[in-house]
């Protein structure tokens, strides 16, 4: 039966499929951003990593917190700082029962923080990694979706998720061709008429949903720090975008991350 509440009227369940919850912005108030979750029907938080030593914080946070679970890897901008033997050490986190995905981990050509060349070095390392251990990976693309394809086709796994997806048609049709989830985020909420028609070509059983908190915050709290609590706004927005209710958004949005994070 699910819970309803004063934030959560319609007792919507809801899984905030990528966030940040070791960012610094939550460091004095944690407690309360999950209370607020929890509230407001967020049953299930995926808190992704950026780096190794992040992927450690995410481990021992998520570890004694229910329904908060993990990605482990090196971000793109943080690809400069990758060695090879980062690879062993994440794979050594992979034991914990709450590390549940690969991630977040891709190309990111637009800030340029990291070189090109290492960002492709530490996808590569990770999709392997993702593959030797089956797990689902949680892929980072911007401004680099045709090199993000190729490398991926290489290897020829395929499971998990493009998330907080920005780009265009053609790499959605290629992630729906391949089985790929594609997640959407407070993006979907700013009024850009592309990334709509996106939202409604995805198959329904691919669509998932994410705060990227603590970025991204929904309309009309854009430009504010973002937290789980806001993915309800997300989810009234893919369900008027696909002509569903936000219940049936939210059941819909959840059972799919569900089944992309084996949970």
């Amino acid at each position: 039966m699910s819970r309803r509440s004063k934030e959560n009227p319609e007792g919507l369940k809801m899984f905030d499929s990528h966030c940040h919850l070791t960012d610094a912005q939550f460091g004095a108030d944690l407690a309360m951003v999950l209370k607020r979750a929890h509230s407001a029907g967020v049953r299930y938080m995926m808190t992704a990593s950026q780096s190794v030593p992040d992927s450690r914080q995410v481990v021992a946070l998520s570890r004694h917190r229910e329904g908060v679970y993990c990605a482990v890897g090196v971000h793109p901008h943080d690809s400069d700082q990758f060695r090879s033997w980062d690879v062993q050490a994440l794979k050594d986190m992979c034991i914990e029962s709450k590390v549940k995905a690969i991630g977040e981990i891709g190309l990111d050509f637009f800030r340029g923080i990291s070189s090109r060349g290492n960002q492709e070095t530490a996808f590569h390392a990770q999709v392997e990694l993702a593959r030797m251990l089956a797990m689902p990976m949680i892929i980072h693309i911007r401004d680099a979706a045709s090199r993000a394809r190729s490398i991926v086709d290489e290897h020829g796994y395929y499971a998990g998720v493009l998330h907080c997806f920005s780009a265009d048609k053609k790499l959605a049709e290629w992630a729906a061709e391949k089985g790929l989830f594609v997640s959407f985020s407070g993006n979907i909420t700013y009024g850009e008429e592309r990334l709509e028609d996106i939202v409604r070509a995805i198959p329904r059983d691919l669509l998932m949903v994410e705060t990227d908190a603590p970025f991204l915050a929904p309309a009309p709290s854009r430009g504010q720090r973002n937290e789980p609590a806001m993915i309800r706004l997300t989810v009234e927005k893919l369900a008027q975008l696909v002509g569903i209710t936000p219940v049936e958004a939210a059941d819909l949005t959840r059972e799919n991350a569900l089944r992309c994070f084996r949970i």
